[in-house]
């Protein structure tokens, strides 16, 4: 048993489970705190399942392909329990291309010049030293945004809008707790984890950084009524991250 690994699985349930917990307070919210839980779980599970079961590795390669492809699995299918129960709908999830009125102007405005502004930092402070492999370059176009963005701003982020409804209107979006709180979770998980020696490490940078990425895809996410734009800005995100180098 890889005791680190399971560590942060634990850490990950326990984040979202925190956040969580202000809804025991509501009746209307309390019976799904533990379902929030029970879904991050069932996510971190089936993220790392491939990499503590070696054997069900069925892609293999540098990154972890199988339990990216695991994980969409999983959030699809959540996603279709509750949908077919009647719980949430497709569009609360977010599993529609139909784009939200002024989509357009959300894009020109806000996401095009964040991702100028980051191709601009990597090219000339923190660009990649080393050029990446074709592998990482179809991984980080690929996967991380389908499957983080379904579990975290997809799945996850409905219910925490069916448990909390206080909104407060930010950029023509109806920003909520549950904004907030996935924002600061996708943060915490990116840069904070036990390595192999079981000491917890934390970098304040990564936090911060990736934090504030997901609070912009968040923020996309409700502004769009759609998961699909989150998905494409997240994996150009990374692609940025990982193929501009330092020019200057």
């Amino acid at each position: 048993m890889n005791l680190p690994m399971l560590a942060n699985a634990g850490l990950a349930t326990g984040m979202f489970l925190l956040f969580a917990l202000p809804g025991l307070f509501k009746r209307e919210a309390r019976g799904w705190v533990p379902v929030v839980a029970i879904i991050a779980l069932i996510d971190v599970f089936a993220t790392l399942l491939p990499i503590v079961f070696r054997p069900l590795d069925f892609v293999g390669g540098h990154w972890n392909w199988t339990g990216k492809i695991f994980s969409v699995a999983a959030m699809l299918t959540i996603s279709v329990v509750l949908m077919a129960t009647w719980r949430l709908t497709a569009r609360e999830i977010g599993l529609t291309t139909r784009q939200a009125p002024g989509t357009g102007r959300a894009l020109l405005t806000v996401i095009l010049p964040y991702l100028v502004v980051l191709a601009i930092l990597m090219a000339t402070t923190f660009g990649n030293g080393k050029p990446p492999t074709h592998e990482t370059l179809l991984f980080e176009g690929t996967m991380p945004g389908l499957a983080e963005e379904l579990s975290y701003r997809g799945v996850l982020l409905a219910l925490f809008n069916k448990m909390f409804t206080g909104r407060v209107r930010f950029l023509g979006a109806d920003i909520g707790y549950g904004v907030v709180a996935v924002s600061i979770v996708f943060g915490l998980l990116h840069g904070m984890a036990f390595d192999s020696h079981f000491k917890l490490q934390f970098s304040v940078p990564m936090v911060t950084v990736t934090g504030l990425i997901g609070f912009l895809l968040a923020w996309l996410r409700v502004r769009t009524q759609s998961l699909a734009l989150p998905v494409i800005v997240h994996n150009v995100t990374n692609l940025i991250f990982e193929g501009v180098p330092k020019l200057f």
